[in-house]
Order: structure tokens, then sequence, then C-alpha cells
């Protein structure tokens, strides 16, 4: 009689594991019993179920990643108006452009104003001193730059490796500047360096302009024409620095 009750209790275990192994007519998980007591919910999920998040974790990456690149190159900047600060002895005020005139992009506002002792008719240079403009506006913590692109802009240079050709620049509607009254007689080529003159004494004569792009004249005219293309960016400029009396 007890080995008949031990066969019938068997039989009913065997039952009741195969109802629990086929569920609802499918294999019932039982590896979830398992993951349910190895983890803890949230981890079990977050490798069986990857979180959407991977392509916002990465424009956040690329975003970091320019913000860095952004940063290297201000530093980059002041390293090199620091340098030019000790070899020429200017003495300089440093300005991040704060905007642009929404009219005429060829004027830049920036952060620095007659509290560092800038005044109108300062040259304004960028890295390696490379002028780019001139100040014409000046508030307590402010002053506004004629770019040297602009159109009412002027300014005395010299050109030719021995700096010996005088002209004035003024700006143009293009990416060039204009150089004009340039003596006939003067040769003058393509690539020849461009500075600031001696003529004004608001502007340091050396500072780099840029370069002579093409030279026209006829044989009718006294004066000779030229375009000088930039040797930067005029549109990226971020950090800028003017050139204050000693």
């Amino acid at each position: 009689m007890l080995k008949q009750n031990i066969k019938v209790f068997s039989l009913f275990l065997v039952v009741v594991v195969l109802f629990i192994l086929f569920k609802n007519g499918n294999v019932f998980d039982v590896g979830t019993i398992f993951r349910h007591w190895l983890g803890p919910k949230q981890v079990i999920n977050s490798l069986l179920s990857p979180g959407g998040s991977l392509e916002e974790d990465y424009k956040n990456l690329l975003v970091s990643n320019s913000e860095l690149k952004i940063l290297a190159e201000e530093n980059r900047q002041l390293r090199d108006l620091l340098a030019l600060k000790k070899e020429k002895q200017y003495n300089m005020v440093v300005a991040n452009v704060l905007s642009r005139d929404p009219i005429n992009r060829n004027i830049v506002l920036i952060d620095a104003g007659s509290g560092q002792n800038i005044k109108v008719g300062q040259a304004v240079v960028v890295n390696q001193g490379i002028i780019v403009g001139k100040v014409i506006d000046v508030g307590s913590d402010f002053a506004k730059v004629r770019l040297l692109t602009d159109n009412f802009s002027k300014l005395a240079v010299k050109v030719g490796n021995d700096y010996q050709i005088s002209g004035v620049l003024t700006g143009s509607l293009g990416l060039v500047m204009d150089l004009t009254y340039i003596p006939q007689e003067q040769e003058i080529k393509k690539n020849d360096p461009v500075v600031t003159a001696d003529l004004d004494t608001n502007i340091p004569p050396g500072l780099v302009v840029g370069k002579i792009e093409e030279v026209t004249f006829s044989q009718e005219e006294v004066f000779k024409k030229a375009s000088v293309a930039p040797l930067i960016n005029y549109d990226t400029l971020s950090i800028l620095a003017v050139i204050t009396p000693l």
C-alpha cells in the first residue's frame, strides 16, 4: 500500500512539473527564476535590453570634442598674442568678439573699452601681428572695430620685400582689399607682402596686412592698382588685441 501511494505521489509531481514547463502551451522560461536570484532586475534589463541612448551619447561626445578644439585654438591664439607682445614690446589689451553689426558684418563689438585705455584709431591685431582693423568707437567697457575689409576702411601701407613702395589700402565688397596710389614706376608682383606704413601714430609700422593677389594698371594712368588677400579668415575672428600706448 505504501509503495502504491509513493507511485501516485510521484506521478502527481511529474504532472505538476510538466504543467509548469509547458504553461499555456509554451515552454516556461526557467531562466527567469535564476536571473531574478542572481542580480537586480534593473541590471538584468539593461544587459538584455540596451537603452536607446547610444546615439545621444555619441552626439554629446561630438559636442564636447568640438568645444575642446575651440578651446585649444583660443589658447593657441592667446599664446601667440603674448609672444607678439613680448617680442615687439607692445602694450596690448586682449578682448573677445561679442558680436557683429547685423547690417554691416565688417563692424565687430569687443568686450574692452576706455577702462582699458582703448581709444579711437588704435590698431586691432590677431596672432602673429596681423592687423585686422581699427577702433572706431569706444565705451567704458566695449569698443567697436572696423575691419580692413569694410568699404570705409583706409590704411597707409608699404609693399614689397624691402617695403619701399607706399600705397593706400581700402576695403572691398569681396574677400580681398584694394591697394591704390602705387606709383606707376614701382614694380610689385603677386605674393609681395603688405605691411602697415609709419604714417599713423596710432598704428605701429610693420604690422602684417596680407599679400598681393593681383596687379592691374594701364599706361594712361598715373598709379597702379592691386588687390590684397588677407592671411586669415575674417569671418572666424573670436579673440583680438588692441595695441594701446605704452
